[in-house]
C-alpha cells in the first residue's frame, strides 16, 4: 500500500488470470508509472481533448478508490471484508455509449477502445469486498434503461465490456451499487420545515373554519323562527306556519294541551301544571310570539284546560297525604298499647284509649279538593287571559257536575273571563263537551242547567260519519237541532267537529282520496262554528302500527306528523336527518291547491252569508233551526241552509265509494256553484242529472 504526496491511498490487488511474466500495463492518458500505480481506476481516464460520448455531464477530475485499512495492514494484504463510505469522497462509474452497445450487440463483436490494452488488477470475488462512491455527476450517467450488472474481461480483447446477461469468466457476477444523486429527487431539496408549517397552520385554519360554520349555524337556529327539530311539532314551528292556516281561512285555532307534564308528548293529557309551557313546544316567549303573529291575521287562541287529570293527581295527592297521616296514628296507637302493657293500665281504659287512637279521617277530603280546584282554575284563567289567550275549552268538567258549588264556579269563571273582553269584536269564551250538557239535564238540577246554559258559549260536538252511513249523520244533527240549545236565541252556539285528538282520522274510513275534504265542505255548511283536525284537509291518515310496535301508545296514532310540504321526504315537518316522534303516515297528499281553496271559499262565505253564518231564525221569541237534512241513499246526503228574503244554498255529499248520478229536480231546479272540488266555482248546474264522484261535495246557490 502506497500513499501519494496528494494524500490518496492506492491498493494494489492480486492478479487473478493474469500472466505474471507480463508486466503491469500503464494507462496510456495517465503521465507516469506512478499515477498509474495510485489510481487503479476500473475504466481508464480519458484525456482532457477526448470526445467522450456523454460529455454532456462533466465528471469531477481526481475521482480515486478509496479502502479503509487497520494500522497493521500491508502492501500485499487481502481485500478487507468491510469498506468505510465516506460520503464526501465518492468515486463514479462511467458507462459507455450507446451505440458502442449497440454496435457490439448487432456485429457479434466487441469495438476497441482506445484505452489500454491491459488491466492492472481485477477482482475475483461477486461481492463487493469494498463500498463505492459516487460523484453526483456521474450518477447521473449510470440512470439510464440498462441496469450494468456485469463486468467481463475475454481473453482476446483489452478493453472491458459491458454484459446485460451475464459476463464471462472470470470476471463473471461482478455487482456494482449505484446510489442516485439528491439532485435526483426534487423532493429532497424542498424546504420542509416551511412546508411543514404551512401544512400544520393550514389545517388548524381549515379546522376553525369549520367551527365558525357550525357556531354560525346554531345561531341562525336559535335567531329564526324555525323548529327545534326535536321531531316534536312546537310552537316556533306552527309560527312559520301562520300564513298557511290564514289561506285556508281560518278564524281560530284551538292547541292542545301545552303544559308540562311528566313525560311529553305520551303523556300530553295529564299535565302537572296548568300555567306553563311544556319545554318540548318552546318557551314563554315563543308562546309570546305565536300569539302575536295570530292577532295579527285576525285568528284567535283556545287552550284546551284538562281540568279532570290535573285534579286526579291533586286527589291522589291528597290520599296519599291522609294514609300517612293515619300510618302515623297507628304507630302511636302501638306505642300507646306497648306502655300500657308495660305499666299495667286497666283494661277497659286501655281499650277505649286505643279506639280513639285510631279513628282515621277520610282519604279524601272533597270539600278541601273543590275549594282548591276553584282557585286553581281561576287563576290559570287570569294568567293565560293576561297572555292574549281569547278562550278555553274546559275538558272533563262534566266529571265535576255533581260538586253543590259547581254552578257558582262557572258563573265566577265566566265573569273573570268577560272582564278582560273587550266588546263583541274582542270576546273570550269558554268552552265544554256536550257530555256536561247532557249529565246536568239528567241530574234534574235547573239551578246548574241554567248556569251551564247562560256562560258556556260553545258546546263541542263530535259527528260520527261511520256508524251508520249518511241516516246516522242526520239524526245527530236533527238531535241538536231540535234539543234544548235551540230553544233560546243567547244559548250556547254548537261546536261541530268530524275528528279531533280523541278520534280517529276521517282519511282512517274514507275510502276517497277527496272524502276527508268532500266531508268538511259539507261539515263547513252546518250552523254553527266548524272545526278541523289538523290533516284533515289534505286527508292525513292514522299512522300504521301492524307489528304492535306502537300498542302502548294507541290513543295517539291520530297524532301523526302533519305534511305541510308535498315534495319534501319530511314533509316539511322535520329536517330529513331528524326522526319525529311518531313515523308519518299515509295522505291523500296529492290533493292540488286548487281543492283546498274550496276551503277558503266556503269561509268567505260563512263571513258574509247570513243564510249560512247565522245559527238560527229567530220568530216570535224563539230560535228555530234554519238547517233541513234529508238523505236519498246510503252515501248521499243532502244539507239546505236557508234565511228570509235571502238566497238558499245547498252542499250535496257523496260519503260512499261509488260515483253517484241522482236527479234532485223535485226538490231544486239549479243554481250557482260556489265551492267543489272540480274547478266549477261560477258554472251554472242543474239538478237534473247531479253527477258526484266518490268522496265529491258541491255547494250551490239556489235561484230564489
Amino acid at each position: 500500500m502506497n500513499v501519494s504526496e496528494s494524500g490518496m491511498m492506492s491498493l494494489t490487488l492480486p492478479r487473478v488470470g493474469i500472466d505474471p511474466n507480463c508486466p503491469s500495463p500503464v494507462n496510456e492518458f495517465i503521465a507516469d508509472e506512478e499515477a498509474a500505480s495510485i489510481c487503479p481506476l476500473l475504466t481508464p481516464s480519458p484525456p482532457t481533448s477526448f470526445d467522450h460520448p456523454l460529455s454532456l455531464i462533466n465528471p469531477s477530475p481526481g475521482m480515486a478508490y478509496e479502502q479503509e485499512i487497520s494500522p497493521s495492514s500491508t502492501d500485499n494484504m487481502e481485500i478487507p471484508t468491510r469498506s468505510a463510505l465516506n460520503g464526501n469522497n465518492m468515486v463514479g462509474y462511467s458507462v459507455l455509449n450507446q451505440e458502442i452497445l449497440d454496435q457490439s450487440n448487432n456485429e457479434g463483436s466487441v469495438p476497441t477502445l482506445n484505452a489500454t490494452s491491459s488491466v492492472h488488477s481485477v477482482m475475483e470475488s461477486s461481492s463487493s469486498s469494498s463500498s463505492v462512491l459516487q460523484e453526483p455527476t456521474v450518477c447521473a450517467q449510470l440512470l439510464s434503461s440498462h441496469h450494468y450488472h456485469h463486468l467481463t474481461k475475454a481473453s482476446n480483447i483489452d478493453p472491458f465490456t459491458c454484459q446485460e446477461s451475464g459476463g464471462k469468466p472470470p470476471l463473471s457476477g461482478l455487482q456494482l451499487a449505484v446510489t442516485k444523486s439528491t439532485s435526483d429527487f426534487c423532493f429532497l431539496s424542498w424546504n420542509w420545515p416551511v412546508i411543514r408549517k404551512l401544512s400544520f397552520w393550514g389545517v388548524v385554519s381549515l379546522l376553525m373554519a369549520c367551527a365558525c360554520v357550525v357556531v354560525a349555524l346554531i345561531a341562525q337556529l336559535a335567531q329564526s323562527d324555525s323548529s327545534n327539530f326535536d321531531g316534536i311539532g312546537d310552537l316556533r314551528g306552527l309560527l312559520s306556519r301562520v300564513q298557511y292556516l290564514d289561506s285556508l281561512g281560518v278564524q281560530a285555532v284551538r292547541l292542545n294541551p301545552i303544559f308540562p307534564s311528566k313525560q311529553y308528548p305520551e303523556s300530553y293529557d295529564t299535565p302537572t301544571s296548568l300555567t306553563g309551557i311544556n319545554p318540548h313546544l318552546g318557551t314563554e316567549q315563543d308562546f309570546t310570539a305565536f300569539v302575536e303573529a295570530m292577532h295579527k291575521h285576525n285568528m284567535s287562541i283556545v287552550l284546551d284546560l284538562p281540568i279532570r287529570p290535573y285534579f286526579k293527581q291533586l286527589l291522589t295527592a291528597a290520599e296519599k297525604d291522609k294514609q300517612k297521616e293515619a300510618q302515623n296514628k297507628i304507630i302511636i296507637a302501638s306505642k300507646k298499647i306497648h306502655l300500657t302493657r308495660k305499666n299495667g293500665s286497666d283494661q277497659d281504659n286501655f281499650t277505649e284509649n286505643l279506639i280513639n287512637s285510631l279513628i282515621i279521617p277520610p282519604l279524601v277530603d272533597i270539600t278541601r279538593a273543590q275549594d282548591k280546584m276553584e282557585d286553581t282554575i281561576s287563576n290559570t284563567l287570569r294568567y293565560w287571559l293576561r297572555r292574549g289567550v281569547d278562550g278555553f275549552y274546559i275538558k272533563g268538567l262534566e266529571y265535576f257536575t255533581d260538586d253543590p258549588d259547581f254552578a257558582s264556579q262557572i258563573r265566577n269563571w265566566k265573569k273573570i273571563v268577560n272582564s278582560f273582553s273587550a266588546g263583541l269584536d274582542d270576546e273570550r269564551i269558554l268552552m265544554c263537551s256536550v257530555s256536561v250538557l247532557d249529565t246536568v239535564n239528567e241530574s234534574g238540577d235547573s239551578n246548574t242547567l241554567r248556569a251551564v246554559l247562560n256562560n258556556i258559549d260553545l258546546i263541542d260536538i263530535h259527528l260520527d260519519l261511520f256508524g251508520n252511513g249518511t241516516e246516522s249523520v242526520k239524526k245527530q244533527v236533527d238531535k241538536v237541532l231540535q234539543g234544548i240549545l235551540y230553544t233560546k236565541p243567547g244559548y250556547p252556539w254548537v261546536h261541530w267537529n268530524f275528528g279531533s285528538v280523541d278520534t280517529q282520522r276521517l282519511s282512517t274510513h274514507l275510502i276517497s282520496p277527496n272524502g276527508s275534504l268532500g266531508a268538511i265542505l259539507f261539515h263547513m255548511m252546518l250552523p254553527g262554528t266548524p272545526s278541523i283536525f289538523y290533516g284533515d284537509e289534505i286527508g292525513l291518515k292514522d299512522i300504521q302500527d301492524s307489528q304492535g310496535e306502537r300498542k302502548d301508545i294507541s290513543h295517539l296514532h291520530q297524532l301523526a306528523p302533519m305534511h305541510w310540504i308535498r315534495s319534501d321526504r319530511a314533509f316539511g315537518f322535520t329536517p330529513t336527518e331528524f326522526h319525529p316522534w311518531l313515523p308519518f303516515s299515509d295522505s291523500w297528499s296529492y290533493i292540488e291547491a286548487g281543492k283546498q281553496s274550496a276551503l277558503k271559499d266556503i269561509a268567505r262565505l260563512r263571513d258574509v252569508t247570513p243564510p249560512v253564518y247565522m245559527n238560527g231564525v229567530y220568530k216570535d221569541g224563539e230560535n228555530l233551526p234554519n238547517c233541513e237534512i234529508r238523505t236519498l241513499h246510503p252515501d248521499i246526503i243532502v244539507m239546505e241552509r236557508m234565511y228570509p228574503r235571502r238566497n238558499s244554498y245547498v252542499v250535496v255529499s257523496n260519503f260512499g265509494s261509488e260515483t253517484q248520478v241522482r236527479d234532485l229536480s223535485s226538490l231544486y231546479y239549479g243554481g250557482e256553484v260556489v265551492a267543489d272540488l272540480r274547478g266549477r266555482v261560477g258554472q251554472y248546474v242543474t239538478f237534473q242529472t247531479l253527477l258526484l264522484y266518490p268522496g265529491e261535495s258541491i255547494v250551490v246557490k239556489l235561484d230564489k
